[in-house]
């Protein structure tokens, strides 16, 4: 298991057995796990998030948000403010290197010539 985030809930004005935290940690397998817990964390119920398959396909966007949330809760427990980019932007960045390199695609982590694949 990878480094687990978690965010106590902002109803700080209910009594500590009735807070609740969420928890995110991507599993060995790859996938997300969701989980909301009490304030110590400790579940073992949770939702698994598919980033191949299931959700990645009844559910597109699911996946890469989890990611958002999760790298948003890291940088909060780590003290570091994140660079903030919109979806909108990052979509923008994408279509400008794919128009200027139309024959690269990118596949699980690696650019592939379309032309010679």
């Amino acid at each position: 298991m990878t480094e687990k985030v978690m965010y106590l809930t902002d109803d700080r004005d209910l009594p500590k057995e009735d807070q609740r935290a969420l928890v995110i940690f991507m599993g060995g397998n790859g996938d997300w796990y969701v989980q909301v817990a009490p304030a110590h964390g400790r579940t073992i119920e949770g939702v698994r998030i598919c980033t191949s398959g299931g959700a990645a396909s009844h559910c597109p966007g699911l996946g890469p948000a989890i990611a958002d949330a999760f790298r948003a809760m890291k940088a909060a427990q780590d003290g570091v403010r994140p660079i903030t980019r919109s979806r909108f932007d990052l979509e923008d960045e994408i279509a400008a290197w794919r128009a200027r390199f139309p024959e690269l695609e990118y596949r699980f982590g690696e650019l592939i010539d379309k032309v010679q694949a």
